[in-house]
């Protein structure tokens, strides 16, 4: 383990030596919702190495992130992408990996091509892939050697390999507002996703539905958000379950689903996948974002680590989601304060209606 945490260290300390190119800046520009404030914000950005403290403790590793949250947020994804590289390298023989993840991904190719598949999809592997390396040869053959692989999250590969780059907020854009006094916990979502509305003017892509649970966010999601936003994803909690709600919810506003997308995001493989497809698809707009399975898919498990927000302003902050296992926070107490004020409003708003 101590080799392992010097390698991520090493590699922590490299990456906060680079900054983004003109040429990484001026694909940016070309995406229509980028604007040229954010372009000049990271411009002048890099990650600082100071906000990062790694530990051992009893064999396990420690990350803590620090500072500002437009800074610290930031760190999210490259420390996926290191510690899962190393932990892969270190563990085992990297070059068996890489064999088994070459013959099983053969195969899924094959699947497409004989018709057995026919959803689309985007790559969503980036924080838990093998390597960069084998993250770039998956993303370079789903997209040449299949019509299936519309898009990636990874900007970098978008770019290179001329696909769309296709994601959503995250949970702790969401989370954040937790932080911030004047808010009341019941509706942060509701104020996350007014700034959210209010900063592309209409152009929003989809919306992450299960930071504080989905019951709660469709609460939220009203008139004006349903018309605007392309979409909903979902990334916890039963899929066909969720899909029919969601459904139900834009023809509560007389909007026709078809005109949406349902993006599934959620540990899918291509089977279960499938299966979603061929469930909604005469319903509504149905892709995919499909991570671990395309960029980290060999004979041993893959890693199932992430990295979240816990403080904001020195206040606790918590993800709920749709299943109560996957709730995350270190401050218990505060936990089950944030579940009663959910509750309480979604209870309220049901008598309301009433």
């Amino acid at each position: 383990m101590q080799e392992m945490l010097d390698e991520i260290n090493a590699q922590l300390d490299h990456l906060c030596t680079l900054y983004f190119t003109e040429e990484e800046l001026d694909y940016l520009r070309s995406i229509r919702f980028i604007k040229d404030d954010y372009i000049e914000f990271l411009r002048l950005w890099h990650p600082i190495r100071e906000y990062v403290t790694t530990s051992l403790d009893n064999g396990e590793l420690e990350i803590v992130v620090s500072g500002p949250l437009f800074s610290a947020m930031q760190f999210e994804i490259y420390l996926l992408e290191i510690v899962n590289e190393v932990y892969f390298r270190f563990k085992y023989d990297y070059d068996r990996l890489l064999k088994s993840a070459r013959e099983r991904l053969d195969r899924k190719i094959k699947d497409f091509q004989n018709g057995k598949y026919s959803f689309t999809f985007a790559e969503f592997g980036c924080r838990r892939r093998l390597s960069r390396e084998w993250e770039d040869e998956v993303i370079r053959r789903l997209a040449t050697e299949t019509e299936n692989c519309v898009g990636t999250s990874n900007v970098y590969f978008a770019m290179k390999y001329n696909l769309t780059p296709i994601g959503t907020y995250a949970h702790e854009f969401v989370q954040m507002y937790q932080g911030i006094d004047s808010i009341p916990l019941a509706y942060t979502n509701h104020y996350a996703m007014k700034d959210w509305y209010n900063e592309y003017d209409g152009d929003n892509g989809t919306a992450l539905t299960d930071t504080i649970t989905t019951d709660l966010f469709l609460l939220d999601f009203n008139r004006s958000m349903v018309n605007n936003y392309t979409g909903v994803r979902h990334d916890s909690g039963d899929p066909f379950e969720w899909g029919d709600k969601i459904i139900r919810h834009y023809e509560s506003y007389g909007v026709d689903p078809k005109t949406k997308l349902l993006l599934f995001s959620d540990s899918l493989d291509f089977d279960r996948a499938e299966a979603l497809y061929n469930y909604f698809k005469d319903r509504a707009k149905v892709s995919f974002g499909i991570g671990t399975y395309c960029s980290n898919d060999t004979e041993e498990e893959p890693l199932n680590i992430v990295i979240k927000l816990q403080y904001v302003n020195g206040r606790p902050v918590a993800k709920l989601s749709d299943v109560p296992s996957k709730a995350m926070c270190r401050d218990g107490a505060y936990l089950e304060y944030l579940k009663r004020s959910v509750a309480f409003r979604i209870e309220r708003e049901k008598i309301n209606k009433l």
